[in-house]
């Protein structure tokens, strides 16, 4: 009786644990709040889902192990090594113009919490917004909005994030780095 109760419990530990760390369907405030603000902005707009995921320490170990052979990838290799928890929600845009749209609400109470502006770009085609939250110096979150006419982007990641942020400002100035590599 001792032993099968011990491998129960064993097996219950172990799908606990895969199931903690895959990736799968998640459900995000945060995510969801930027979400729902930018259709309360947009008239008459939607946003269906096309992917929403959930990364931790260990399938963020297995993609910094992919990105060693993949060509292009392997440069992107230090930029994740800090990362330890990634949400990512991707939906397909259904929107007449984003012109009129400003930065969601969700976004401004982060800013107020002492989360900082490291980039933004607004024209008539795309908004896009990268916040942090600093701790002393470092980098310890961030949160990417990107919105077009096709798609709705939205990233939260945690951990030791300098490296990243640093690099996302360097290319939203034109300068080349691991990003332009990655998407050639």
């Amino acid at each position: 009786m001792q032993r099968s109760s011990s491998t129960l419990s064993a097996f219950a530990l172990a799908a606990g644990l895969a199931a903690l760390s895959s990736p799968g369907c998640f459900w995000s405030s945060e995510l969801s709040g930027v979400r729902d603000d930018i259709e309360r902005q947009l008239p008459g707009a939607s946003f269906d889902r096309n992917v929403e995921l959930s990364f931790g320490p260990v399938l963020l170990t297995f993609a910094r192990m992919v990105t060693s052979v993949i060509p292009g990838a392997r440069d992107a290799r230090p930029y994740l090594r800090g990362v330890s928890h990634v949400e990512v929600g991707v939906y397909q845009s259904h929107v007449d113009s984003i012109a009129d749209v400003h930065m969601p609400k969700r976004l401004q109470s982060l800013l107020e919490q002492g989360w900082e502006t490291a980039v933004r770009v607004r024209d008539d085609n795309e908004a896009v917004w990268l916040l942090y939250r600093p701790d002393g110096e470092r980098v310890q979150e961030i949160f990417v909005v990107v919105l077009n006419s096709d798609e709705l982007v939205l990233v939260k990641a945690r951990g030791h994030l300098e490296r990243l942020v640093e690099a996302a400002i360097k290319e939203s100035h034109g300068e080349h780095g691991f990003l332009n590599d990655l998407g050639s």
